[in-house]
C-alpha cells in the first residue's frame, strides 16, 4: 500500500456524528498536513484505507450496523493493511485480545484532548509547539527491569495494566523480594521525596504498561490530574502500612 509517509492520514469509524465532529476538531488542531476521513461500517472503511492509505484507523468499539471490534479484526487480518495503526475507542482497554505489537491502541476517553495526544504520542507527531502533556506512555514485556537498584532516580510511574515486583540483592548473593506493584499504584515515587538513587530493582512479572512522569514535570502533572493525587496518596499509604506490618511483626 502506497502512501506518502509525511501525510497525516486518520480514518474515523464511528457512527456517533459528535464523537466524529469532537475528534476531527483535536486531530486538525494538533497535526500537521492532516486530512480526516469517516467511515460507519466494514466496507466503507476497506474501501477508505484502500483509496486514502490512512496512517491511523480510529475505531468506535459500537457502530450503527455491526461491532466495531469485528471491524477491528477484520482490519487487523488484512495482510495488506499491517503498517497501520488501529485505535479502538473503548471504555476498557482489553490488551489480552491483541498482542503487544504496536499495532493496537486503545482510547478510553476519546472527548478529552490529552487523552487523545496520549494515546497518538507514539504513533504520530504533533504540530511543534503544542504542549506536551507532561508525561509519555511505556510498555514492558514480562522479564523486562523497569529499573535497577543504584540507578539515578530520573521519573516515577504509574502502572495502567499488569504486574511488577520489586527486589533487592543481598551482599551474600541472595535475592529480597519487597512486594508486588500492581495497576493503579505508583513506582519509584520515593525518589521524588528523598532524591536518592533507586532502592531496589523492579521487574515486569506480566506485560505492563505504564505512564512514565519526568521527575521535571511531576508537580505540574500531579496538580493537573486530581485522580494521580489520589493514586500517589494511596500508594504511599499503602508503603507505610506495609512497612509498619514488618516493623511490628
Amino acid at each position: 500500500m502506497a502512501r506518502n509517509q509525511d501525510k497525516n492520514v486518520f480514518l474515523i469509524v464511528s457512527g456517533n456524528a459528535n464523537r466524529i465532529t469532537a475528534l476531527s476538531e483535536i486531530l486538525s488542531k494538533n497535526y500537521s498536513n492532516c486530512s480526516i476521513f469517516h467511515a460507519a461500517d466494514w466496507f466503507d472503511t476497506k474501501y477508505k484505507i484502500d483509496n486514502v492509505f490512512p496512517k491511523v484507523v480510529i475505531i468506535d468499539e459500537y457502530l450503527p450496523k455491526v461491532s466495531g471490534l469485528e471491524v477491528v479484526a477484520k482490519t487487523y487480518k488484512e495482510k495488506n493493511y499491517e503498517n497501520i495503526h488501529i485505535v479502538i475507542m473503548s471504555v476498557v482497554a482489553d490488551h489480552d485480545m491483541y498482542p503487544a505489537n504496536g499495532r493496537i491502541h486503545y482510547l478510553t476517553e476519546p472527548e478529552r484532548e490529552h487523552a487523545v495526544l496520549e494515546c497518538l504520542a507514539k504513533i504520530v507527531a504533533p504540530k511543534q509547539g503544542i504542549p506536551s502533556p507532561g508525561y509519555t506512555l511505556r510498555h514492558l514485556n514480562a522479564g523486562d527491569l523497569l529499573f535497577k537498584e543504584g540507578d539515578s532516580t530520573e521519573a516515577v510511574y504509574i502502572v495502567k495494566n499488569g504486574t511488577l515486583k520489586a527486589y533487592s540483592d543481598t551482599l551474600a548473593g541472595g535475592r529480597v523480594i519487597l512486594g508486588e506493584i500492581g495497576a493503579g499504584e505508583f513506582v519509584g515515587e520515593m525518589g521524588h521525596f528523598n532524591a536518592d538513587p533507586r532502592s531496589a530493582t523492579v521487574e515486569a512479572v506480566t506485560e505492563v504498561d505504564l505512564v512514565e512522569i519526568p521527575l521535571s514535570s511531576l508537580d505540574s502533572v500531579i496538580f493537573s490530574k486530581p485522580s494521580w493525587a489520589r493514586a500517589l496518596v494511596k500508594t504511599l499509604s499503602h508503603r507505610l502500612k506495609r512497612a509498619n506490618k514488618v516493623l511490628t511483626g
